[in-house]
């Protein structure tokens, strides 16, 4: 069963890692590879992330209750023609695979 957030989430993407220190604007920052840097701060309210990706495709985040992509919850962004595009999607499971709805 998936919970319900009230936790707005602002995802900024960006088209390449940038070499400037992150550390005054974040309280936490992860490299979790040469290609991708997550970036988030606290509020008592809010959760406020930014992904900074090194991609020609896609960029995405989720989250789930039990760390599987099944039943997450799923940002996608991507660049299409120099205009930026979201998508909030659902992992489902349809078999043995999922799809994003």
């Amino acid at each position: 069963m998936m919970c319900c957030y009230s936790t707005k989430v602002l995802l900024v993407v960006v088209g390449f890692l940038s070499a400037v220190a992150a550390a005054a604007h974040w309280d936490h920052a992860v490299d979790l590879d040469e290609n991708y840097r997550l970036l988030w701060s606290l509020s008592q309210q809010d959760i406020t992330f930014e992904v900074q990706a090194r991609t020609s495709g896609y960029v995405g985040l989720g989250f789930s209750t039990d760390g599987t992509i099944y039943g997450a919850d799923i940002i996608i962004g991507w660049v299409e023609n120099g205009q930026v595009h979201f998508q909030s999607a659902t992992a489902v499971v349809q078999g043995k695979k999922f799809s994003a709805h």
